[in-house]
């Protein structure tokens, strides 16, 4: 086999592996966000069927993008599979091309926008999938601020964008626990003293609690 040609094949084997790989990551990852998100908007405020169904549309409408944003951002910035699977699981990257990967995605998402992170953009994204449910966003808010604090002075773009992401994904994690937990005991607080009254949810709460504790 001509030397061109083999490459042309080792390319297209390759471009379809990373193919393969994005797609089963991505829809393990959507597959939890769409668990999470409404385990969590219904912990918080019960929703319609009409408004899960709203919620699962737009939701759905922002999958093809992401996933051409993933594709385009890892051939961009010549990101490893290994760097695509650490953003993906939330893992901390290790290696410049994997911290330009997660600046690329930002961009793409106009969460950065010249070279600086764009609140609103961040609180919308975090809406779609938390509603308005003010304690939360509340709490995002302070977030952010305190994540801009610990990337202040960080000037290359793709160290900024890393730090960051990092970062919120950690004050994220603390927030929903918190606020997950307080509403827990506070629905704990108004139930009756008596078992054989306790409805099916009650019922779960009581064990969800136990489970944290």
């Amino acid at each position: 086999m001509k030397p061109g040609k083999a490459k042309r094949l080792r390319n297209k084997s390759s471009e379809i592996n990373m193919s393969h790989i994005l797609t089963n990551f991505f829809t393990v990852i959507l597959f939890l966000v769409f668990v999470s998100a409404f385990y969590l908007v219904v912990s918080f405020k019960p929703l319609s069927k009409e408004e899960q169904i709203e919620r699962i549309d737009k939701m759905n409408s922002e999958v093809e993008p992401f996933r051409k944003n993933l594709t385009e951002c890892a051939r961009q910035v010549k990101a490893s599979m290994v760097d695509v699977e650490n953003f993906l699981k939330r893992i901390p990257q290790s290696t410049m091309q994997g911290k330009c990967f997660v600046a690329c995605i930002l961009k793409r998402n106009a969460i950065i926008k010249n070279n600086k992170i764009t609140q609103e953009t961040l609180l919308e994204a975090n809406r779609a999938v938390y509603g308005d449910d003010s304690e939360v966003m509340n709490r995002l808010k302070s977030a952010i601020a305190e994540c801009n604090n610990v990337v202040e002075g960080i000037f290359e773009i793709c160290e900024y964008a890393s730090v960051f992401n990092d970062c919120m994904h950690i004050k994220m994690e603390h927030i929903l626990d918190k606020v997950t937990m307080e509403r827990r005991m506070e629905a704990l607080g108004q139930m009756t003293s008596n078992p054989d009254e306790w409805t099916d949810e009650e019922d779960e709460i009581l064990k969800l609690v136990k489970d944290e504790l």
